[in-house]
């Protein structure tokens, strides 16, 4: 199957290569997965500069998948082939740069998805480079300014507590459906807190859970915790969550000193 999953990627890659613009493809390591994981599929990113072919050129250029579709609101695509899902972010690397570039100016590109997107330019296997670009991009991101952390440590356990003050309030009130978006806030925001206190750029929400308690640098009581809010039981009531996400967010403050 590892077979059949390289020689996609090596096609697909050929054909995205082939159009002008396009500077660099990686694909994520979600298709090192066993095919039979339901996390598996295969997630490639196009960095180009210029224009990439419209709509159109796109579903010629994958005339001959299954199930082809695009987004309205991003530049993405997503098919079958090969009984194989695919998915293709589109992204333009003059905005990389900026963003880049004035990433300590710029903290709400972070907001929802934490610093994911500099996870994908570091972690990402590199399959085509016309140039040094990801190279040095990548040197970039292992040297950012301690102001780009701190500025990013505040920002999210400013949303950590956010989220816990919803928590408790939805906890007073037994709202169950406020009290679980409330503490998947949390949950997520306590997470991104975490990956900046380590100086790690955030993995998809599909790793976060096993990351997070892999990472060095941990308060104490911190993955047992961790693991009594997430995972469902009798002896640990949304009242109870409540008190221990205070524990939690309580424990990272000495972190930040």
């Amino acid at each position: 199957m590892k077979r059949r999953v390289e020689k996609i990627a090596r096609d697909l890659s050929g054909r995205l290569a082939a159009w002008e613009g396009v500077d660099t493809i990686t694909l994520a390591e979600f298709a090192e997965m066993d095919p039979t994981d339901p996390y598996f599929f295969m997630s490639f990113d196009v960095l180009y500069r210029g224009n990439i072919p419209d709509l159109n050129q796109r579903i010629q250029t994958f005339s001959d998948v299954g199930a082809f579709e695009s987004s309205n609101v991003a530049t993405k695509d997503r098919f079958i082939i090969d009984s194989i899902p695919v998915r293709i972010e589109y992204k333009d690397i003059n905005r990389i740069d900026s963003d880049l570039k004035h990433a300590d100016e710029r903290l709400w590109i972070f907001r929802q998805s934490g610093t994911y997107i500099f996870y994908r330019l570091s972690n990402y296997r590199v399959l085509h480079s016309k140039t040094e670009w990801i190279q040095n991009t990548r040197k970039k991101l292992k040297d950012l300014p301690e102001e780009f952390w701190k500025a990013l440590e505040e920002s999210s356990f400013a949303a950590a507590e956010h989220y816990l003050s919803d928590l408790q309030s939805a906890v007073i009130r037994n709202d169950s459906l406020f009290y679980l978006i409330s503490l998947a806030g949390f949950l997520k925001n306590l997470s991104s807190t975490m990956f900046v206190l380590n100086r790690r750029f955030e993995p998809s929400g599909r790793d976060l859970y096993q990351r997070v308690l892999e990472l060095p640098d941990l308060p104490e009581n911190f993955r047992g915790r961790f693991y009594s809010i997430v995972h469902e039981s009798d002896e640990f009531p949304p009242s109870r969550k409540q008190e221990l996400a205070e524990l939690l967010l309580r424990s990272i403050l000495p972190m930040m000193s």
